[in-house]
């Protein structure tokens, strides 16, 4: 008698747990991120730029800093480093030209973080790297050239 209670206690804990576990995987939770499928999947710089900003003028600034590998030997990982001193940023996007793909990443940024990533990115060919930068009013702008002996994306 004891072995078939232990043995039904069991078994509806299971059942619940089972129950509760599908019902968060059915529904997407708010945490979970969300992106912008139109600049990530445009296949040209111009137009990914504007699915994220519109049309908003760039202004060049010497106040984004970009570094990266004069010539990379291999495109398939190439370390990029991204800092800024503007104030009140509220998002920032790195982008590669020449990609196939060229939104590499694209970060909203909340009140007192600090700009600063760094990653790993494929490059298919010798291209530019951009890095935008929106704060309230305006919309900034850097540019880096980086020549790549063997390309890391393949093209479609």
């Amino acid at each position: 008698m004891y072995q078939r209670r232990t043995f039904l206690k069991k078994l509806s804990d299971s059942s619940l747990y089972i129950l509760t576990l599908g019902a968060f995987l059915n529904h997407p939770l708010k945490g979970w991120a969300k992106w912008n499928q139109e600049a990530f999947q445009a296949k040209e710089f111009q137009k990914s730029v504007k699915a994220i900003y519109g049309s908003t003028p760039i202004e060049p600034t010497d106040q984004i800093k970009i570094e990266a590998p004069d010539v990379a030997e291999n495109g398939l990982s190439v370390p990029v480093s991204v800092s800024s001193s503007i104030k009140q940023i509220e998002n920032l996007s790195i982008f590669i030209e020449n990609n196939p793909l060229p939104l590499i990443a694209n970060y909203h940024l909340k009140e007192g973080m600090i700009p600063e990533f760094s990653l790993r990115v494929k490059v298919a060919k010798s291209s530019n790297i951009h890095v935008m930068v929106k704060t309230a009013d305006k919309l900034y702008g850097s540019t880096r050239k980086i020549q790549v002996t063997l390309g890391g994306c393949a093209e479609d």
